[in-house]
């Protein structure tokens, strides 16, 4: 058999050996990139996961019911934290509450099933029912956020397929039943611990590539704080502007994410195209951008975002009946200001400019102050609208 030269002790080693390593590669991206979202969640379920490969490899130590019961929690909590944070990645409403309701019922059955009644198989059946919902739960919040995105298709597909294995362990177990060592090699048990090996390796891959993604906006953080650096030294100004796309969810919806996304892709080409060489554009989470002017002045800076508007206005994308426009938050730096207070003001200004019924540009400035009724500094005269 190709499987025989495989230790199942040597298997749950490797496990715990991956789960560890995952647990620490994204406990030190929470610490490096603390506004990432889902991270802190995708670190501590790799970390349960590595504790509930360890209690598994002892359980010999310790009494059996308890040791089935704590091993259990430990695998089901990895795969809530797991779900927590893909729902936070995504900024999803929705909650992980129906899950650990199951989790904490199949607990009590399976205390049940370990301290009163000493049956393996129904045990079996019972865990692959729950891991069987948490990973098709995550597979289908993966298709719904795929927006054609060929990654997170891939990514879903592969928890449907590892969803699937686990009914098909348990029609196994009940066929032929438990095994009687989970230690010794098997026809079954083995190939289930080279499975459960291979996707530890592709679920923290994905995370991996995922949050990649998100980290875009804080590279952007980074980018500004450089900028706010050589403006102070070199003496010359500086502007920041976050540019948001108007009712992009109800392009989504009523146009379908093919049409969202061409709309997405126009837009980009249109701001690029109407900047200069050194001023930076990226995406900054979601639907917004961060623009970065090098050099600019006030009247500089509003002419482009007023060019760029009156451009994007004058898009059209098939299928599409809504015409494309854009809220634009505009700040300006003052020595010794922070990134995260400059973006703290053009998120500001953005947000007016949306509370202003959208399709306009705000501008929020310092230099020259007076207070709104809503607390918000302003520059008196100079928040405008297009």
């Amino acid at each position: 058999m190709w499987l025989s030269w495989m230790d199942n002790r040597t298997l749950f080693a490797c496990q715990i050996l991956l789960t560890m390593v995952y647990s620490i590669a994204f406990l030190g991206m929470r610490r490096m990139y603390r506004h990432l979202p889902g991270t802190g969640s995708f670190a501590l379920g790799f970390f349960s996961g590595f504790l509930g490969c360890i209690v598994i490899v002892l359980r010999g130590g310790v009494p059996n019911s308890v040791a089935v019961v704590v091993e259990h929690s430990l695998i089901f909590s990895a795969f809530v934290l797991f779900y927590r944070g893909i729902l936070l990645f995504f900024r999803s409403p929705r909650t992980t509450r129906f899950l650990s309701i199951m989790c904490v019922v199949a607990l009590m059955l399976l205390t049940y099933l370990s301290a009163v009644e000493d049956w393996v198989a129904p045990r079996i059946v019972i865990v692959s029912f729950v891991l069987l919902v948490s990973r098709g739960l995550i597979a289908v919040e993966l298709f719904r956020q795929a927006r054609q995105r060929s990654i997170l298709n891939v990514f879903a597909a592969l928890m449907a397929a590892y969803a699937l294995f686990g009914a098909v362990r348990a029609i196994a177990t009940f066929l032929h039943g438990p095994p009687y060592d989970f230690m010794q090699t098997s026809r079954f048990q083995t190939p289930s611990l080279v499975v459960n090996l291979l996707f530890i390796c592709i679920i923290g891959l994905f995370f991996l590539l995922m949050l990649s993604s998100e980290l875009v906006a804080i590279v952007d953080d980074q980018r500004l704080a450089l900028e706010l650096v050589r403006a102070e030294r070199n003496g010359y100004e500086l502007a920041v502007a976050l540019i948001d796309i108007d009712h992009f969810k109800q392009i989504n919806d009523t146009a379908g994410h093919a049409a969202g996304d061409a709309a997405l892709k126009q837009v980009v080409e249109v701001i690029s195209s109407r900047l200069r060489s050194y001023d930076f554009f990226g995406r900054y989470g979601g639907d917004e951008f961060l623009l970065v002017f090098s050099q600019t002045s006030y009247e500089d800076a509003l002419r482009i975002a007023e060019r760029i508007e009156h451009a994007v206005r004058g898009l059209t994308v098939p299928r599409l009946p809504l015409p494309i426009t854009l809220s634009i938050g505009l700040t300006f730096a003052r020595p010794c200001k922070t990134a995260v207070s400059m973006l703290a003001r053009a998120d500001m200004a953005l947000y007016n400019a949306k509370r202003a019924g959208r399709n306009c540009t705000r501008v929020l400035l310092t230099s020259v102050e007076a207070t709104s009724e809503d607390g918000v500094h302003v520059h008196v005269g100079e928040t405008i609208s297009s």
